[in-house]
């Protein structure tokens, strides 16, 4: 029943930042997964930009899995992705301000590796967001690679407007993750309810004018 959750309507958990704002968590659907998001790029980058969004540090894209140092998200075979490894930091500029964050998660970590812990993390608007908490949602944490219950979508909304955000590792093994793709920015929205907006009003002189027709005509 828990595991059924989790895939349809994920698990919410709520929590109060330093900036007064609320952030909340949601946990999966579960993997297998292939966002596309760095699809477009070749293994090795670490400064580069996705559309208008900005990527730096040392962080790399990779493809495919490497034992002992880094694995593909479930799903994403020889999909290009993102892994911050050990001690490494790689931060994505966003153009326009946002205010939720969706990534897929791969092989969630959150336990002991020779006696270092896997502190994986993501920090936006003075919030940050562990491996460790995602366990207490119902994620595995053991930096299994091929349980769905450990790669998982995982949704950060509710934030004040950020345009940066840092992935970083702490621990022994790298943080691998995609974000989705194709996911309009606000002002993107802005432009479609404009849009929409007008053609509503288009289609409203055109039903009066032809009232009008049908009145005069009587």
């Amino acid at each position: 029943m828990r595991r059924a959750l989790l895939a349809t309507t994920g698990l919410a958990w709520l929590a109060l930042t330093g900036a007064a704002s609320a952030a909340v968590v949601t946990l999966g659907p579960e993997g297998p997964a292939d966002p596309q998001y760095f699809a477009s790029l070749p293994a090795g980058e670490s400064d580069f930009t996705v559309g208008t969004t900005m990527w730096s540090g040392t962080g790399l894209t990779e493809k495919g899995t490497i034992p002992g140092q880094y694995a593909a998200p479930l799903g994403m075979g020889n999909t290009t992705y993102m892994a911050v490894q050990n001690g490494k930091m790689e931060t994505a500029t966003f153009a326009t301000p946002q205010t939720s964050l969706s990534i897929y998660w791969g092989s969630i970590d959150a336990t002991n590796v020779d006696g270092i812990l896997n502190q994986i993390a993501i920090t936006v608007d003075g919030y940050t967001l562990t491996g460790s908490q995602l366990v207490t949602m119902g994620a595995l944490g053991t930096g299994n690679q091929t349980s769905p219950q450990n790669n998982q979508w995982v949704t950060i909304s509710g934030l004040e407007p950020f345009t940066t955000v840092a992935f970083s590792d702490s621990g022994k093994n790298a943080f691998e993750f995609s974000l989705g793709s194709g996911v309009p920015e606000p002002s993107t929205w802005v432009m479609m309810a404009l849009g929409f907006a007008g053609l509503g009003y288009a289609a409203f002189r055109r039903n009066s004018k032809k009232s009008q027709m049908a009145f005069s005509a009587i």
